[in-house]
């Protein structure tokens, strides 16, 4: 191995040359630029890169920078290792930034460069950060390859330091797949080689993974155990982004434990050191988590203050989504002080900035009342031209009588004189008759001409109505309780037919229980929106006033409310109408899940394998004549990392495709199947992708909504 080689090796693994005795009397960085002012330029690449690697955590663009000039001076000295290390080090700035894109160019250069002298450790660090990167990227099978990969080259080098950091990646991504058994393994490998070599950030990280492991099985106390251990290394190590994202676990562990006031402690103390080190994304989140402590100790007042300012913070750094659902907590918090005007600002705020972040649909009833009107109109022009042809008729009859007449002769002109008598007494009946509905026509033309200059002015009235109505029906969507309590674990995909919908979801949580609902009620449009108002309200009644906790009863006592509410129990009644559904609760402790539905069933998919829990085949809504029936309770135990989805049919009824066909639950199984492991974010676009490239030209059939919540 050249000098050149292995001090480049060295610097990356932390480490100092015996030669440079100055690194053990100042700070390591300033040491670095000391001797970048006096080395050679050979030696100032090795110093350029040095550096880079000293602020990867500390400063990125600093680091991104360092690597860029150490790549420009060791092009110039045609030295390949050395450009393969500066480009590895820009890569890790980048990646350090959460920019994948440029990390892996970037990493793609330095495996170039370190391939073309088999320097392999430069690669094993290459695959090691692409291994972090698909991690991230959530995609397993290729993260675990790159991180063998990475392994097999340490062991051959018996390199302990980087055998030990492939060893805790490995457990990551057996983590992220709920293994939990097998990434504990790999955690513990780890550990043991980091106390055999006494590397204390590495014990650390080590603890802080184990935690989460414990963290996730609800083993809160063995989790807070660990993260603590964790935490006094980082402390001593002065790591203080470490400290400050192990302090929000905790106060994660604690509010799992409903000891709120405590985990109110630790998120304030992460966010002052997220203050100091200027992590302003992270700031973001420790203000919204300080808020929701408050909240949930029922102090409404702190709560409010500290959901204002997480969505001041978040327009700094350009974050819509989390201003838009931090007015939204604001709003709901001020509506539980009764402090209605200020409830009524931030709703519309959060109202004004979803309609700039939402495209509005296009009105349907609109175009179907000028269908309509274009329908009559088109008719009466046809009559008009039927009675233009009798009138051609008649004439034509005349003609030929006349010319018959002459024919015949003058013998017969009495009896032809007759006929044209008779001939011209009914041409003045018709006569007669043509103008009378000549001058019905021109008075209905006028009151068509009327009758649209009415439309028009009901089109708008109505369209605006329903757009108000449509906002009405939008503000009682619990959109805002769905993204607090889900995050990036739930998507909803909601497409209305019509402007306002007869599909709707529904949430409540209360203390460890979650429940949530996706409903169709009989119809769309503004008929299926007036039903929609009726079950939601049933449906808070039921869980909310009545206390009802069992899926099941809750559909039991939303029956009978519809009956009451709609009179189907009266012989007069004429309103047939009622709802399937689909209603889950979710124990957040257990992660037991009780469901019951209305022909609408569930799906599951866990480790890959799909489940339906079917639905009882009877709808919410009882009539004269038909029997009451009881809905069942079912009882799934979930693990970590199954994903729930409720739906209902205007997804699987829509036609399209080549032949114009529905698209069917089959393929809508697959198609969660296949992507049931990416993000749900990702999972909801390509959702409204597919059905949008499936619908094609064709009018959208019914309203569709999907719920897709992972555990």
């Amino acid at each position: 191995m050249s000098f050149n080689k292995y001090f480049i090796y060295l610097l990356s693994t932390f480490t100092f040359l015996h030669s440079y005795s100055l690194f053990a009397q100042k700070t390591e960085i300033d040491s670095l630029v000391e001797l970048l002012n006096t080395s050679s330029e050979v030696k100032k690449i090795d110093i350029l890169n040095a550096l880079s690697l000293k602020y990867t955590d500390r400063d990125p663009d600093k680091a991104i920078a360092y690597g860029k000039q150490a790549r420009t001076a060791a092009e110039s000295n045609k030295s390949i290792l050395s450009i393969g290390q500066s480009c590895l080090n820009i890569a890790k700035g980048y990646y350090a930034k959460s920019d994948n894109t440029n990390a892996l160019a970037y990493l793609n250069l330095a495996q170039s460069e370190f391939t073309k002298t088999n320097f392999k450790e430069g690669l094993g660090e290459v695959y090691n950060v692409i291994g972090n990167i698909q991690t991230d990227l959530s995609n397993s099978e290729a993260a675990l390859n790159y991180n063998l990969k990475a392994l097999k080259i340490r062991e051959e080098l018996n390199d302990s330091f980087a055998m030990a950091s492939s060893l805790i990646n490995i457990g990551k991504v057996y983590y992220n797949l709920q293994q939990y058994a097998k990434a504990n393994d790999y955690y513990i490998q780890s550990l043991k080689i980091r106390e055999r070599i006494k590397d204390q950030a590495g014990i650390a990280a080590c603890y802080n993974n184990i935690a989460n492991v414990f963290g996730d099985q609800g083993e809160n106390e063995k989790a807070l155990e660990y993260f603590k251990k964790s935490l006094e290394i980082k402390e001593k190590l002065g790591n203080k982004k470490g400290i400050a994202y192990t302090l929000n676990n905790l106060g994660s562990i604690y509010t799992s434990l409903n000891e709120h006031v405590k985990a109110r402690e630790y998120y304030i103390k992460s966010y002052e050191i997220k203050k100091e080190i200027n992590d302003a994304r992270g700031m973001v989140s420790s203000l919204t988590n300080i808020g929701a402590s408050y909240y949930y100790t029922n102090d409404l007042t702190n709560a409010v203050k500290y959901f204002l300012l997480s969505s001041e913070e978040a327009k700094k750094v350009g974050a819509r989504d989390i201003v838009l659902s931090s007015y939204q907590n604001a709003a709901e918090t001020y509506s539980e002080l009764k402090d209605y005007k200020n409830a009524a600002k931030y709703f519309s705020l959060a109202l004004s900035l979803k309609d700039s972040i939402l495209s509005i649909e296009s009105s349907k009833a609109m175009h179907e009342m000028q269908g309509k009107f274009n329908f009559e109109k088109q008719e009466k022009e046809i009559q008009i031209l039927k009675q233009e042809k009798e009138i051609q008729e008649l004439d034509v009859a005349k003609t030929k009588l006349i010319k018959n007449g002459f024919i015949i002769g003058f013998i017969l002109i009495l009896i032809i004189a007759f006929i044209i008598y008779n001939r011209y007494k009914l041409k003045q009946k018709a006569n007669t008759k043509l103008e009378l509905q000549k001058v019905e026509i021109i008075r209905q033309h006028n009151e068509l001409n009327v009758a649209y200059e009415q439309i028009e002015n009901k089109n708008k009235d109505i369209t605006d109505s329903i757009n108000y109505a449509k906002r009405l029906q939008e503000a009682i969507l619990p959109t805002a309780e769905f993204e607090r309590t889900f995050k990036e674990k739930g998507f909803i995909l909601y497409k209305p037919k019509d402007i306002v919908s007869g599909d709707f979801y529904w949430m409540w949580k209360t203390n460890n229980l979650i429940y949530i609902a996706a409903v169709d009620c009989t119809g769309h449009g503004v008929p299926g929106a007036f039903m929609s108002i009726v079950g939601y309200n049933l449906l808070n009644q039921a869980v909310k006033e009545h206390k009802i906790s069992e899926p099941a009863k809750i559909l039991n006592e939303i029956n009978r409310g519809i009956t009451d509410t709609l009179r189907q129990y009266e012989e007069e009644s004429t309103v047939k109408d009622g709802m399937d559904i689909a209603l889950c609760c979710i124990n957040t402790d257990t992660l037991e899940l009780q469901y019951a539905g209305a022909y609408n069933p569930i799906w599951i998919i866990s480790s890959g394998e799909f489940r339906e829990i079917k639905a009882d085949k009877f709808p919410i809504g009882t009539f004269i004549g038909e029997e009451i029936n009881s809905f069942t309770n079912n009882t799934v135990q979930l693990t970590k990392g199954d994903s729930v989805y409720m739906y209902t049919d205007g997804y699987a009824d829509q036609f399209g495709g080549p032949k114009g066909k529905k698209f069917k639950y089959k393929k809508f199984q697959e198609l969660l199947l296949e992507n049931h492991l990416k993000p749900m974010n990702n999972q909801r676009t390509t959702l409204e992708q597919t059905i949008t490239q499936w619908k094609g030209d064709l009018e959208q059939v019914d309203d569709i909504l999907v719920i897709g919540i992972q555990v």
